[in-house]
């Protein structure tokens, strides 16, 4: 269940990847870092599960491989699709949908659920994460247009 949700999930992400890179060099670029920005602990995350659930560490790095590689059939499914800005729109729409859906249904619980000897401290630090992700994307939105090689 895990491998599949994984994989609908990544295949999320590569459509939004590839309709931000089908608008421009620097929207793709941005979306990209979102993407990586919460794929790594979700990976990690999914890694674990698949290893505590009594899998060897091979089969659920094939499995987390495998669920990986979704993402580029979305990526190649979006720049071959997304050719006009009402359809990059849509696919932009949707993958916000989803990150917000993973971000509230998935995260926001484990959060809460936390035990902690010191409970101010992880919610302070749970707050800062968030809050330093929430001020990265505001910036990469606000300054997109001025970020030059």
């Amino acid at each position: 269940m895990i491998t599949i949700g994984d994989g609908i999930h990544n295949f999320a992400d590569g459509l939004a990847i590839g309709a931000a890179f089908s608008m421009s060099w620097k929207s793709g670029l941005a979306t990209s870092l979102a993407v990586l920005c919460h794929e790594l602990p979700h990976e990690l995350g999914d890694f674990a599960i698949l290893l505590h659930s009594g899998l060897s560490v091979r089969k659920a790095l094939l499995l987390n491989l495998g669920s990986a590689l979704t993402s580029f059939i979305g990526l190649y499914i979006s720049l071959s699709v997304a050719t006009d800005l009402a359809t990059q729109q849509w696919i932009g729409a949707v993958a916000t949908g989803l990150f917000l859906y993973v971000g509230l249904a998935d995260m926001l619980p484990t959060l809460v659920h936390v035990s902690s000897k010191r409970p101010w401290q992880t919610f302070l630090l749970q707050n800062a994460g968030v809050l330093t992700g929430w001020t990265i994307l505001l910036l990469l939105s606000l300054y997109e247009d001025k970020i030059s090689f």
